[in-house]
């Protein structure tokens, strides 16, 4: 008799270590499973990210990063750049903008150009935001933004002619616009009107 027992607990002790076994297998996977879902959940941080590259809205009291004026007072001239950190500056121009890109290090001490995650400039037409890169610019044409010559941006390349037939200036892509054809633009007289007619901010 002393001997089934025996026999009889030492089949119990084998089923108690065979299930602590099976879950600690269980426990095993499911920290698994955790880690893999944690794992699939991080691209839609990164999702998050792209739509942090979107336009921001600029508030009026934040100034120009290149020239000091208020660019909420000239919508329909206004552009922005927006950094990895999610940090964004704005230019009432996008002859500051240009400047402010081409010489970073003189205006902005926290960031660099590899910190640049996007660039915004608004179409002329539309007021709507268009990447930067993709725009079709028309350089020193008669048309005087609020830092006089500027560079103005279409998303479209036929309405960019249009513009440069009726106003003269130049056509340029984004790549082609350098710091020697931003000084020679110069200032520009920064008036304020186009013509006799008051321009429409």
């Amino acid at each position: 008799m002393k001997m089934a027992t025996s026999k009889g607990a030492g089949n119990h002790l084998a089923l108690f270590f065979r299930w602590s076994l099976v879950l600690l297998l269980a426990a095993g996977l499911g920290c698994a499973a955790v880690e893999k879902k944690g794992a699939e959940q991080a691209p839609a941080a990164a999702s998050g990210q792209v739509a942090s590259q979107a336009p921001m809205e600029i508030p009026a009291d934040v100034s120009c990063g290149k020239c000091g004026m208020f660019p909420a007072n000239y919508p329909r001239w206004q552009s922005q750049i927006i950094f990895k950190d999610g940090s964004m500056t704005s230019f009432d121009g996008c002859k500051c903008m240009f400047n402010f890109l081409m010489a970073m290090d003189n205006f902005d001490k926290t960031h660099s150009a590899d910190d640049v995650l996007v660039v915004w400039v608004k179409d002329f037409d539309s007021g709507a935001w268009i990447n930067a890169v993709d725009a079709h610019y028309v350089v020193g044409s008669d048309m005087m933004g609020p830092m006089g010559k500027e560079l103005i941006p279409f998303a479209d390349s036929g309405a960019a002619r249009k513009f440069h037939q009726e106003s003269g200036g130049v056509m340029m892509q984004y790549a082609d616009i350098t710091p020697e054809v931003l000084k020679g633009m110069g200032m520009g007289g920064m008036k304020m009107k186009h013509g006799t007619k008051q321009m429409q901010m």
